[in-house]
This record gives C-alpha cells, structure tokens and sequence, in this order.
C-alpha cells in the first residue's frame, strides 16, 4: 500500500497575522517579534484579519492599537538584545535608531489602510 503524505504550508498573510499576534502573546515583547513584524509590513504583506481576530479575541483595529500602545513603551537601546550577532553594521543602526518608531508607523497605516488577504 502506497501513503501520501499531505504537506500543509502556511500562506505569508497567515504567517504575517501569526508574527503580528507574538508581539502581545508574551510577558514581554521580544526584540526579534518587533523586527519580524516590521520586516512583513515594510514589504506590504497581506494580512490574515480571521486570523488574527480568532487568535487575539478583539477586532483587528483594536488589536494594532493595543500594538502600538505597547511599543510605545519600548526602549530603542534595548531592541539590539538578541538580534544584533545576526545583523551587519548599517541594520544594526537602523535597529537602535528607527526599527521601533518605523513599525509604529507601519501599524498606524495597516489601521488605517489595512492590506488584507480576505
């Protein structure tokens, strides 16, 4: 008897809302969830809304403010903790100087123009 193995691979916006969902899934947000996060959003990727409503149990708007509202409180000295032996120079500058207030900003217009894959 022959089996078949069935592969199941996760589409980018799934990935993307499941990133999105790590940063408040924890105690403490981790440098490495924030620059996942930025790196899906810079790239305009299209987010899985159901996905993040189920697993977050509030709507998507809310859901990014609560994001916003906790970055806010982040440390951009702190956000090298775990990334930095990965990064060259110039990535490294970026992290400390821009990676938080630029995902801020990416939040803000996934709220306001949010890019969804349904």
């Amino acid at each position: 008897m022959r089996y078949i193995a069935e592969v199941y691979m996760m589409r980018e916006p799934h990935m993307f809302a499941h990133k999105l969902c790590a940063l408040l899934d924890c105690d403490e947000v981790t440098s490495h969830e924030i620059f996942d996060t930025w790196f899906f959003m810079q790239r305009r990727t299209l987010l899985s809304k159901r996905t993040v409503e189920n697993r977050m149990q509030i709507p998507l708007d809310q859901y990014l403010q609560e994001c916003i509202n906790l970055l806010e409180t982040v440390q951009d000295s702190k956000l090298l903790f775990g990334l930095g032996e990965l990064m060259d120079d110039e990535m490294k500058k970026f992290v400390r100087t821009r990676l938080r207030s630029e995902t801020i900003s990416l939040l803000r217009m996934y709220s306001a123009y949010p890019l969804l894959s349904e």
